[in-house]
């Protein structure tokens, strides 16, 4: 398995695309939870629907999976429009529910060229035990940002954190999960060696991007404020990146240091 699908790459107008993804994704059954561009060239729409909510709600290994990505990407003259792969997530998160109906939704609105972001992909058993080296984090070794008394008093600091900008961390979407005290945010990081153009400059450079990654996603459960360690997130979403070299897992120590930075800077000022 990879972690991206493309639905297309050919020449086409930017705006005119975004607009209509949005509109065929409200006709078919999602909602539109935000959207943003990490560059110039690049753009993110973030989707949801009440199936994957309630899944969410059974179950917390699916909580990462409410937000489903599409991005549109300019490369050499054509638009690369890719969303992220629900089987890809289903073994990465250790999801036992059936995200097989939302792999259907996806391709009925934006069909399926090929899928790409490895070059022999992963067996659904090393992604359910993923991890880039022994020693580094797996799924559910997430990072912890802050722990508070209650989620009333977690929600209202990492809201001011965000209407403020504290660690260059813009909010992207938010959407609450039913039945349950749990509210995730979408984060994009605009400043500093943790940004997202940083995480593209280190390592996104292969001819089909990346950019479904996009964007961070944090969650509010409890008084907990936690996301994925970004040392299990970006090898995850980059798992053909080699040890060393300039373009290497190497390479980018600096940025997952400096994304653990802006997020704790988020909380910092509580």
């Amino acid at each position: 398995m990879r972690p991206y699908i493309l639905s297309s790459n050919v020449q086409g107008d930017m705006v005119k695309a975004v607009i209509e993804l949005k509109e065929a994704f409200t006709a078919g059954g999602f909602q539109l939870l935000g959207e943003y561009s990490p560059d110039a060239d690049r753009h993110v729409i973030v989707v949801t629907n009440d199936y994957l909510r309630r899944l969410a709600a059974e179950e917390a290994s699916a909580l990462f999976s409410v937000p489903q990505r599409i991005s549109i990407t300019r490369f050499e003259g054509r638009l690369q429009i890719a969303y992220t792969n629900p089987d890809y997530q289903k073994y990465a998160f250790r999801i036992k529910g059936d995200l097989e109906p939302v792999r259907v939704q996806l391709k009925n609105i934006l069909g399926e060229q090929e899928t790409f972001g490895s070059s022999r992909g992963l067996t659904a058993a090393i992604l359910s035990g993923y991890r880039y080296s022994y020693g580094m984090e797996q799924f559910d070794d997430f990072l912890y940002l802050c722990r508070f008394g209650s989620q009333s008093r977690a929600l209202k600091v990492i809201e001011e954190g965000l209407r403020s900008g504290r660690g260059g961390v813009n909010v992207v979407f938010r959407t609450e999960i039913p039945g349950s005290a749990v509210s995730l945010f979408g984060v994009a990081l605009k400043e500093g060696a943790g940004s997202d153009q940083a995480v593209i400059d280190a390592v996104d450079i292969q001819p089909l991007k990346h950019t479904p990654r996009f964007p961070y996603t944090l969650v509010v459960r409890k008084g907990e404020i936690f996301a994925l360690h970004p040392r299990f997130a970006l090898p995850l979403d980059f798992p053909d990146l080699e040890r060393t070299g300039r373009y290497s897992f190497t390479g980018l120590i600096k940025v997952l240091g400096a994304i653990e930075e802006s997020l704790h800077s988020l909380l910092s000022d509580r």
